[in-house]
Formats: C-alpha cells, structure tokens, sequence
C-alpha cells in the first residue's frame, strides 16, 4: 500500500514539473520568434535543455511515468493531421503526393540503411556484428530515418497560417509516409528476426 502511495506522489510530482516545464517552454519559445524562428524550435530546445542529458529536471527515470502523455500527445496529433487534410484537394494532388512519397522513401530508407551498413566499423555497438546481424540493424535504421512527425509540420502550418497547393502536399506525403513507415517498420521488423535467429521469413507475421 505504502509503494503504491509513493510511486503516485511520485507521478505526481513529476505531472505537475512537467506541467512547469511545458509552461517555461512556451515563454522561451517566444524569444525564438523574435529572430525569425518557428515557435516550435523554442519548445525543443526547452525539451533539450530541461531533459536528462542537460540540466536534467526531468530525470530519465520519469520517462516510464510520464509515457502516457505521450500517448495522449500521439492522439492529438493524429487528429489534428486529419484535420489539416482536405480528400478533394488532395485528389487533385494525388500524382505529386504519390512521387514525392515514394522519392523521399526510397532515398530516406535505401541510402539511410547502406549508409548503417558501411558504417557499422564506426559505430560502438555494431562493431564486431556479422553479417546478417549488421543487415537487420541496419534495416531497423532505414525505417527509423523515413518516419516523420506530422506534429512539427503542422506546428509550423499553424504558425505562418499557411494555404495553398504546396503546403497540401507537404501535409499529404507527411501523413502518409507516416502510414506507410508502419507497414515498412513490420515487414524489416519481422525480417531482421529471420536474420538474426536464423528462421525462415514469413510474410503473414507482418499482418499479426
């Protein structure tokens, strides 16, 4: 009884420093603007600064607590990309989204993974690995370098009050590669497992 009263103070205390914090971040932001920056840089620079590796006010402890936020901000996020997206307008830009996504996929994901590969010698903890194990983790790294957060375009959508074809497009391959990095993430997820234990790969683990 006595754990479970601390570990919600615990959350509780780390609710409202992050509360603190997300309230400083958004004065700070404001000096970003003033040299012609997006708001959201000052948020991140904040998120920097207050994380673990700076001035740690938020410790790296109070990740697992603190995960539900994450979640939530996930949510909104997804709305608020849905909301940005017009079907007829995107119909009309279906082709341009369409080569522009896969353009930035196959560049994203093919150079990012030989890139890992090649590199592998240069990084600590792929140092040593053979051939398949440096294969998958270098796979992993590809999907990881696609993805993309629709939060900081939308951010920067907002701010400037952007209309117009352009920033349509941006929106449409945005969210969809996020849809597709999905898909991708499964199948090199499911792959790199193959690679590593050695077992054959099977394409109805994407789908489970």
């Amino acid at each position: 009884m006595d754990l479970n009263f601390e570990s919600i103070k615990l959350t509780i205390i780390l609710i409202c420093g992050f509360g603190v914090v997300s309230i400083a971040a958004n004065k700070i932001a404001t000096v970003f603007q003033k040299i012609n920056l997006p708001i959201i840089t000052g948020f991140l620079m904040t998120g920097i600064l207050c994380g673990p590796f700076v001035l740690n006010l938020i410790p790296k402890e109070s990740i697992s607590e603190l995960n539900f936020i994450n979640e939530v901000a996930l949510a909104f996020i997804a709305f608020a990309a849905g909301a940005e997206l017009y079907f007829r307008e995107l119909m009309s830009k279906i082709n341009s989204i369409k080569w522009n996504t896969l353009g930035q996929l196959f560049f994203s994901f093919g150079i990012g993974s030989i890139t890992v590969f090649f590199l592998a010698d240069y990084i600590s903890f792929m140092q040593g690995m053979d051939f398949s194990v440096r294969l998958a983790v270098s796979l992993l790294a590809g999907t990881v370098f696609v993805a993309r957060s629709p939060a900081s375009a939308i951010a920067v959508i907002n701010e400037l009050k952007a209309k117009g074809p352009f920033t349509q497009t941006v929106m449409g391959v945005t969210v969809l590669k996020d849809f597709i990095v999905i898909i991708l993430f499964a199948m090199c997820f499911n792959l790199s497992i193959s690679l590593v234990s050695g077992n054959e790969f099977k394409y109805i683990n994407v789908l489970l």
